[in-house]
């Protein structure tokens, strides 16, 4: 089967006195909304797993996922912040966050507390790497405010990683 290449989103900005070039704006949004909306998943994903755990460990999970989660949505909120500066338009609609999905859906009916650990390690794992591959795309757009929103995001996620996956490290 051939493959099918995936058309890039049409990205209309809006008028702004930013000082970037508009070509340089329009492929960081591109860069930036796949990033948002990814985070969106995440945090609802971890949110999830701060709904539903079980377990022995249930009150540091449930505290752990509920503190990830929000990092995670403010992480979401800093780049649609950063995408409006731009003059690009944040992902706010479900429509759009569905259109098109980051991260693989967690199954249904987890409430073991090692399923929720390993899922949530893998989908934070994951979404690290989508950060770090849109940093070094962010760094050939010479915008260091961008990459800096974005590092920092990324740091905040790492420590969440570590975190969770300090619950099953003797299990890796």
């Amino acid at each position: 089967m051939p493959a099918i290449a995936k058309k890039k989103p049409t990205i209309v900005l809006q008028r702004t006195r930013h000082p970037l070039t508009e070509t340089n704006r329009v492929e960081i949004v591109r860069i930036l909304q796949p990033m948002q909306s990814g985070s969106i998943e995440l945090y609802l994903q971890l949110k999830n797993a701060h709904w539903n755990v079980k377990g022995s460990g249930f009150s540091a999970l449930h505290s752990l996922f509920d503190d990830a989660s929000s990092n995670v949505l403010q992480f979401a909120d800093e780049l649609a912040e950063h995408t409006a500066i731009l003059g690009g338009e944040p992902v706010a609609t479900v429509q759009k966050l569905a259109a098109v999905p980051q991260l693989a859906d967690a199954p249904l009916g987890m409430r073991n507390q090692d399923e929720f650990i390993k899922v949530m390690t893998d989908r934070v794992s994951y979404f690290c790497g989508l950060v770090r591959d849109c940093l070094v795309s962010l760094e050939r757009n010479n915008d260091p405010v961008t990459y800096d929103v974005c590092l920092r995001g990324l740091a905040s996620l790492e420590k969440r990683l570590w975190m969770i996956e300090s619950h099953i490290q003797s299990k890796l």
